[in-house]
Protein backbone atom coordinates (compact mmCIF):
# COMPACT_ATOMS: atom_id res chain seq x y z
CA UNK A 1 0.00 0.00 0.00
CA UNK A 2 1.57 3.66 -0.53
CA UNK A 3 1.94 6.09 1.54
CA UNK A 4 -0.30 9.24 1.87
CA UNK A 5 0.63 12.34 -0.51
CA UNK A 6 -2.20 14.53 2.30
CA UNK A 7 -3.07 13.80 5.47
CA UNK A 8 -4.96 16.18 7.98
CA UNK A 9 -5.37 14.84 11.35
CA UNK A 10 -7.98 16.24 13.74
CA UNK A 11 -8.52 20.12 12.01
CA UNK A 12 -10.53 22.23 14.29
CA UNK A 13 -11.05 26.26 13.19
CA UNK A 14 -13.39 28.83 15.19
CA UNK A 15 -13.46 31.70 13.24
CA UNK A 16 -13.82 35.16 15.58
CA UNK A 17 -17.06 36.04 16.82
CA UNK A 18 -18.94 32.19 15.99
CA UNK A 19 -19.67 30.02 18.91
CA UNK A 20 -18.84 27.01 17.31
CA UNK A 21 -16.23 25.60 15.17
CA UNK A 22 -16.22 25.90 11.84
CA UNK A 23 -14.81 22.15 11.37
CA UNK A 24 -14.39 19.94 13.88
CA UNK A 25 -11.59 16.90 14.71
CA UNK A 26 -11.70 16.38 10.48
CA UNK A 27 -9.18 13.81 9.38
CA UNK A 28 -8.14 12.11 6.53
CA UNK A 29 -5.53 11.22 4.15
CA UNK A 30 -5.32 11.57 0.33
CA UNK A 31 -2.87 8.61 -1.89
CA UNK A 32 -1.07 9.17 -5.03
CA UNK A 33 -3.75 8.77 -8.25
CA UNK A 34 -6.48 9.62 -5.91
CA UNK A 35 -9.21 11.77 -6.01
CA UNK A 36 -11.27 11.99 -2.82
CA UNK A 37 -14.62 14.09 -2.89
CA UNK A 38 -15.53 16.83 0.36
CA UNK A 39 -19.53 16.93 0.19
CA UNK A 40 -22.10 18.74 2.01
CA UNK A 41 -24.60 21.07 1.64
CA UNK A 42 -23.54 25.27 2.16
CA UNK A 43 -21.78 26.47 5.29
CA UNK A 44 -20.64 22.38 6.28
CA UNK A 45 -17.18 23.67 6.52
CA UNK A 46 -16.11 21.77 2.83
CA UNK A 47 -14.57 25.00 1.83
CA UNK A 48 -12.89 26.21 5.19
CA UNK A 49 -11.08 22.46 5.19
CA UNK A 50 -9.50 23.24 1.67
CA UNK A 51 -8.21 26.70 3.07
CA UNK A 52 -7.24 25.33 6.02
CA UNK A 53 -5.07 22.47 4.50
CA UNK A 54 -3.62 25.09 1.61
CA UNK A 55 -2.63 27.53 4.68
CA UNK A 56 -5.28 30.40 3.58
CA UNK A 57 -6.41 29.62 7.01
CA UNK A 58 -4.71 28.53 10.44
CA UNK A 59 -7.07 25.51 12.36
CA UNK A 60 -7.08 26.02 16.06
CA UNK A 61 -5.81 22.77 16.22
CA UNK A 62 -4.82 19.91 14.15
CA UNK A 63 -2.16 19.23 11.80
CA UNK A 64 -1.52 19.05 8.10
CA UNK A 65 1.52 16.95 6.41
CA UNK A 66 2.51 16.79 2.85
CA UNK A 67 4.44 13.43 2.46
CA UNK A 68 6.26 13.68 5.79
CA UNK A 69 6.78 17.29 6.15
CA UNK A 70 4.34 19.12 8.86
CA UNK A 71 2.78 22.06 7.42
CA UNK A 72 1.10 22.62 10.06
CA UNK A 73 0.71 21.44 13.83
CA UNK A 74 3.34 21.68 16.67
CA UNK A 75 3.80 25.44 16.32
CA UNK A 76 4.58 25.13 13.23
CA UNK A 77 3.19 26.95 10.18
CA UNK A 78 4.47 26.17 6.89
CA UNK A 79 2.94 29.75 4.72
CA UNK A 80 0.69 29.21 1.90
CA UNK A 81 3.27 29.80 -1.04
CA UNK A 82 5.70 27.19 0.54
CA UNK A 83 3.77 24.50 0.78
CA UNK A 84 4.08 23.16 -2.81
CA UNK A 85 0.14 22.91 -2.70
CA UNK A 86 -2.09 23.41 -6.07
CA UNK A 87 -5.48 25.56 -5.47
CA UNK A 88 -7.72 25.62 -7.84
CA UNK A 89 -10.61 28.39 -6.84
CA UNK A 90 -14.07 28.46 -7.95
CA UNK A 91 -14.24 31.69 -10.45
CA UNK A 92 -10.29 30.62 -11.46
CA UNK A 93 -8.92 33.43 -10.10
CA UNK A 94 -7.01 34.34 -13.31
CA UNK A 95 -4.95 37.32 -14.06
CA UNK A 96 -7.19 38.96 -17.18
CA UNK A 97 -4.59 41.05 -18.39
CA UNK A 98 -1.74 38.02 -19.40
CA UNK A 99 -1.99 35.35 -21.57
CA UNK A 100 -2.72 32.08 -21.08
CA UNK A 101 1.02 31.16 -20.95
CA UNK A 102 2.05 33.99 -18.74
CA UNK A 103 -1.26 32.88 -16.22
CA UNK A 104 0.04 29.11 -16.62
CA UNK A 105 4.10 30.33 -16.12
CA UNK A 106 3.03 32.46 -13.16
CA UNK A 107 3.81 30.28 -10.51
CA UNK A 108 6.91 28.23 -11.31
CA UNK A 109 9.56 29.67 -9.40
CA UNK A 110 13.59 28.90 -9.11
CA UNK A 111 14.15 28.14 -12.58
CA UNK A 112 15.36 30.46 -15.32
CA UNK A 113 12.34 32.00 -17.87
CA UNK A 114 12.70 29.88 -20.81
CA UNK A 115 12.42 26.89 -18.63
CA UNK A 116 9.72 28.25 -17.36
CA UNK A 117 8.10 28.83 -20.48
CA UNK A 118 8.72 25.14 -21.63
CA UNK A 119 6.70 23.47 -18.25
CA UNK A 120 4.02 25.57 -18.81
CA UNK A 121 3.50 24.69 -22.63
CA UNK A 122 3.78 21.18 -22.01
CA UNK A 123 1.47 21.47 -19.12
CA UNK A 124 -1.43 23.38 -21.83
CA UNK A 125 -0.46 20.47 -24.29
CA UNK A 126 -1.43 17.82 -21.78
CA UNK A 127 -4.56 19.61 -21.00
CA UNK A 128 -5.77 20.27 -24.27
CA UNK A 129 -4.78 24.17 -24.71
CA UNK A 130 -2.19 23.97 -27.59
CA UNK A 131 -2.59 26.75 -29.41
CA UNK A 132 -4.40 29.10 -27.08
CA UNK A 133 -1.24 29.80 -25.34
CA UNK A 134 -1.45 33.92 -26.04
CA UNK A 135 -5.05 34.23 -25.93
CA UNK A 136 -6.96 36.39 -22.89
CA UNK A 137 -8.76 34.10 -20.26
CA UNK A 138 -11.98 36.49 -21.82
CA UNK A 139 -10.98 34.87 -25.24
CA UNK A 140 -12.00 31.58 -23.53
CA UNK A 141 -14.58 29.52 -22.96
CA UNK A 142 -15.93 28.85 -19.35
CA UNK A 143 -14.21 25.35 -20.06
CA UNK A 144 -10.76 26.09 -21.04
CA UNK A 145 -10.68 28.74 -18.27
CA UNK A 146 -10.94 26.30 -15.91
CA UNK A 147 -8.06 23.90 -17.64
CA UNK A 148 -5.64 27.19 -17.14
CA UNK A 149 -7.01 27.24 -13.85
CA UNK A 150 -5.84 23.59 -13.12
CA UNK A 151 -3.05 24.25 -15.43
CA UNK A 152 -1.25 26.67 -13.05
CA UNK A 153 -2.09 24.92 -10.04
CA UNK A 154 -0.03 21.86 -11.63
CA UNK A 155 2.31 23.92 -13.73
CA UNK A 156 5.14 24.47 -10.38
CA UNK A 157 5.04 20.53 -9.80
CA UNK A 158 2.20 20.22 -7.01
CA UNK A 159 1.40 16.58 -6.52
CA UNK A 160 -1.04 18.01 -4.05
CA UNK A 161 -4.40 19.61 -5.99
CA UNK A 162 -6.66 21.23 -4.09
CA UNK A 163 -10.57 22.18 -6.58
CA UNK A 164 -12.86 24.55 -4.82
CA UNK A 165 -16.31 23.87 -6.61
CA UNK A 166 -14.24 24.65 -10.07
CA UNK A 167 -17.35 22.95 -11.75
CA UNK A 168 -20.03 24.63 -10.95
CA UNK A 169 -20.26 27.41 -13.58
CA UNK A 170 -20.09 24.82 -16.56
CA UNK A 171 -22.68 23.38 -18.54
CA UNK A 172 -23.31 19.44 -17.83
CA UNK A 173 -21.56 18.15 -20.82
CA UNK A 174 -18.35 20.53 -20.45
CA UNK A 175 -18.42 18.79 -16.54
CA UNK A 176 -18.91 15.82 -16.93
CA UNK A 177 -15.93 15.96 -20.03
CA UNK A 178 -13.08 18.14 -17.19
CA UNK A 179 -14.44 15.90 -14.47
CA UNK A 180 -12.91 12.99 -16.74
CA UNK A 181 -10.18 14.82 -17.69
CA UNK A 182 -9.16 15.25 -13.74
CA UNK A 183 -9.52 12.06 -12.36
CA UNK A 184 -7.18 10.62 -15.69
CA UNK A 185 -4.66 13.35 -14.73
CA UNK A 186 -4.37 12.32 -10.90
CA UNK A 187 -4.28 8.97 -11.63
CA UNK A 188 -1.87 9.38 -14.59
CA UNK A 189 0.56 12.09 -12.88
CA UNK A 190 -0.11 10.06 -9.72
CA UNK A 191 -1.19 12.99 -7.83
CA UNK A 192 -3.45 13.38 -4.87
CA UNK A 193 -6.64 15.53 -5.36
CA UNK A 194 -9.30 16.88 -2.92
CA UNK A 195 -12.50 18.03 -4.88
CA UNK A 196 -15.43 20.05 -3.12
CA UNK A 197 -18.38 19.74 -4.31
CA UNK A 198 -22.32 20.56 -2.89
CA UNK A 199 -23.66 18.35 -5.77
CA UNK A 200 -24.17 14.67 -4.86
CA UNK A 201 -23.58 13.17 -8.34
CA UNK A 202 -20.43 14.86 -8.88
CA UNK A 203 -19.33 13.50 -5.97
CA UNK A 204 -20.06 9.94 -6.43
CA UNK A 205 -19.09 9.77 -10.24
CA UNK A 206 -15.97 11.30 -9.73
CA UNK A 207 -14.62 10.32 -6.68
CA UNK A 208 -12.37 7.26 -5.57
CA UNK A 209 -13.72 7.92 -2.07
CA UNK A 210 -15.97 10.85 -0.52
CA UNK A 211 -15.77 12.22 2.65
CA UNK A 212 -19.98 13.48 3.51
CA UNK A 213 -19.64 16.33 5.89
CA UNK A 214 -22.40 18.08 8.13
CA UNK A 215 -22.05 20.61 10.54
CA UNK A 216 -18.04 20.86 10.00
CA UNK A 217 -17.58 17.52 10.75
CA UNK A 218 -17.47 14.42 8.56
CA UNK A 219 -20.22 12.33 9.34
CA UNK A 220 -18.41 9.46 6.75
CA UNK A 221 -15.63 8.59 4.47
CA UNK A 222 -15.31 5.48 2.08
CA UNK A 223 -15.82 4.92 -1.69
CA UNK A 224 -18.76 5.98 -2.68
CA UNK A 225 -20.58 2.56 -4.04
CA UNK A 226 -19.96 1.72 -0.31
CA UNK A 227 -21.43 5.47 1.17
CA UNK A 228 -24.26 5.43 -0.91
CA UNK A 229 -25.20 2.20 -0.27
CA UNK A 230 -24.51 1.37 3.25
CA UNK A 231 -25.09 5.21 4.75
CA UNK A 232 -23.91 5.67 8.26
CA UNK A 233 -26.87 7.66 9.29
CA UNK A 234 -30.05 9.38 7.80
CA UNK A 235 -28.39 12.38 6.74
CA UNK A 236 -25.97 10.69 4.63
CA UNK A 237 -28.88 8.22 2.98
CA UNK A 238 -30.78 11.83 1.87
CA UNK A 239 -28.07 13.63 0.98
CA UNK A 240 -26.63 11.12 -0.90
CA UNK A 241 -29.76 10.58 -3.09
CA UNK A 242 -33.38 9.87 -2.94
CA UNK A 243 -34.05 6.72 -0.75
CA UNK A 244 -36.77 5.68 1.70
CA UNK A 245 -36.63 5.85 4.91
CA UNK A 246 -38.74 3.24 6.72
CA UNK A 247 -39.71 2.11 10.25
CA UNK A 248 -38.73 -1.39 11.11
CA UNK A 249 -38.55 -4.25 14.25
CA UNK A 250 -35.29 -5.97 13.32
CA UNK A 251 -34.71 -9.79 14.40
CA UNK A 252 -31.60 -10.51 13.48
CA UNK A 253 -30.77 -9.62 10.10
CA UNK A 254 -34.96 -9.65 9.29
CA UNK A 255 -37.07 -6.76 9.26
CA UNK A 256 -40.73 -6.61 9.87
CA UNK A 257 -42.08 -3.44 7.84
CA UNK A 258 -45.01 -2.31 5.88
CA UNK A 259 -43.42 -4.05 2.70
CA UNK A 260 -43.46 -7.33 4.38
CA UNK A 261 -40.68 -8.79 6.06
CA UNK A 262 -37.16 -7.68 4.61
CA UNK A 263 -33.72 -8.88 4.41
CA UNK A 264 -31.14 -5.94 6.28
CA UNK A 265 -28.14 -5.33 5.45
CA UNK A 266 -26.55 -6.39 9.12
CA UNK A 267 -28.02 -7.75 12.53
CA UNK A 268 -30.04 -5.90 14.78
CA UNK A 269 -32.78 -5.97 17.24
CA UNK A 270 -35.74 -4.15 18.02
CA UNK A 271 -36.97 -0.71 16.64
CA UNK A 272 -34.75 0.54 14.10
CA UNK A 273 -34.53 2.64 10.80
CA UNK A 274 -33.69 1.80 7.08
CA UNK A 275 -33.00 3.23 3.77
CA UNK A 276 -34.01 1.38 0.72
CA UNK A 277 -32.73 3.40 -2.53
CA UNK A 278 -35.58 3.78 -5.02
CA UNK A 279 -33.52 1.28 -7.76
CA UNK A 280 -33.22 -0.98 -5.20
CA UNK A 281 -37.07 -2.04 -4.97
CA UNK A 282 -39.10 -3.75 -7.92
CA UNK A 283 -43.15 -3.23 -8.56
CA UNK A 284 -45.07 -5.65 -9.32
CA UNK A 285 -48.31 -6.93 -9.51
CA UNK A 286 -50.26 -7.54 -6.58
CA UNK A 287 -48.98 -10.75 -4.66
CA UNK A 288 -51.04 -13.03 -2.62
CA UNK A 289 -49.87 -12.89 0.82
CA UNK A 290 -47.49 -9.15 0.30
CA UNK A 291 -49.29 -5.98 1.67
CA UNK A 292 -50.23 -4.16 -1.84
CA UNK A 293 -49.92 -0.52 -2.22
CA UNK A 294 -52.03 1.98 -5.01
CA UNK A 295 -49.18 4.00 -7.53
CA UNK A 296 -50.53 7.52 -6.97
CA UNK A 297 -47.88 10.07 -9.41
CA UNK A 298 -45.42 8.75 -11.89
CA UNK A 299 -42.08 10.35 -13.38
CA UNK A 300 -41.29 9.27 -16.81
CA UNK A 301 -37.63 10.00 -17.54
CA UNK A 302 -36.69 8.83 -20.84
CA UNK A 303 -34.22 6.04 -19.97
CA UNK A 304 -36.35 5.29 -16.37
CA UNK A 305 -39.38 5.81 -14.45
CA UNK A 306 -40.10 6.98 -10.85
CA UNK A 307 -43.07 6.12 -9.73
CA UNK A 308 -45.03 7.14 -5.90
CA UNK A 309 -46.72 4.19 -4.76
CA UNK A 310 -48.80 4.75 -1.80
CA UNK A 311 -48.84 2.16 1.12
CA UNK A 312 -50.77 2.68 4.34
CA UNK A 313 -49.87 6.12 5.65
CA UNK A 314 -46.73 6.17 4.04
CA UNK A 315 -45.70 6.89 0.23
CA UNK A 316 -42.50 4.98 -1.31
CA UNK A 317 -40.37 5.93 -4.26
CA UNK A 318 -39.67 3.04 -6.84
CA UNK A 319 -37.81 3.89 -10.01
CA UNK A 320 -37.96 1.69 -12.71
CA UNK A 321 -36.48 0.79 -16.54
CA UNK A 322 -39.36 2.82 -18.74
CA UNK A 323 -40.51 -0.65 -19.61
CA UNK A 324 -41.97 -1.43 -16.27
CA UNK A 325 -45.99 0.18 -17.21
CA UNK A 326 -47.73 1.24 -14.41
CA UNK A 327 -51.03 3.53 -14.64
CA UNK A 328 -51.92 6.17 -11.91
CA UNK A 329 -54.05 4.11 -9.52
CA UNK A 330 -52.84 0.26 -10.21
CA UNK A 331 -52.78 -1.20 -7.35
CA UNK A 332 -49.02 -3.13 -6.78
CA UNK A 333 -46.53 -5.09 -4.69
CA UNK A 334 -42.94 -3.28 -3.50
CA UNK A 335 -40.91 -5.93 -3.17
CA UNK A 336 -36.81 -4.95 -2.55
CA UNK A 337 -34.22 -6.60 -4.37
CA UNK A 338 -31.20 -5.85 -2.19
CA UNK A 339 -31.00 -5.71 1.58
CA UNK A 340 -32.18 -2.62 3.36
CA UNK A 341 -29.65 -0.28 5.04
CA UNK A 342 -29.98 0.35 8.58
CA UNK A 343 -29.52 3.87 9.13
CA UNK A 344 -30.30 4.61 12.86
CA UNK A 345 -28.10 7.92 13.92
CA UNK A 346 -27.43 5.85 17.27
CA UNK A 347 -26.09 2.71 16.05
CA UNK A 348 -24.32 4.12 13.06
CA UNK A 349 -20.60 3.94 13.51
CA UNK A 350 -19.41 6.47 10.37
CA UNK A 351 -16.59 4.23 8.27
CA UNK A 352 -14.12 6.73 8.06
CA UNK A 353 -11.41 4.56 7.05
CA UNK A 354 -12.56 2.98 4.10
CA UNK A 355 -9.93 3.23 1.41
CA UNK A 356 -9.89 1.26 -2.21
CA UNK A 357 -6.30 -0.47 -3.09
CA UNK A 358 -4.42 1.74 -5.40
CA UNK A 359 -2.03 0.09 -7.43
Amino acid sequence: MKDPLLCAHNLTKTFPGCDSPVIRDVSFCVYPGEVLTLVGPSGCGKTTTLRTIMGFEQADVGEVKYGETLLQGGGRFVPPEQRKIGFVFQDYALFPHLSVLRNVMFGIQGVPKARKRAIATEVLWMLGLAGLEDRRPHDLSGGQQQRVALARAIAPGARVVLLDEPFSSLDPDTRHTIRGEVRMLAERAKMAVVLVTHDQEEALSTADRLAVMRNGMIEQLGPPEFVYNHPANKFVAQFLGRTNLIECRADGKVGDTPLGKIELNSEAAGAVTLSLRPEHIELHKPIEGKPTGKVIAREFKGHDMTYHVRLGSAEYLVQTDAHCRFDVGDPATLKPRTPAAIVDDSRAEPTKNIRLPLA
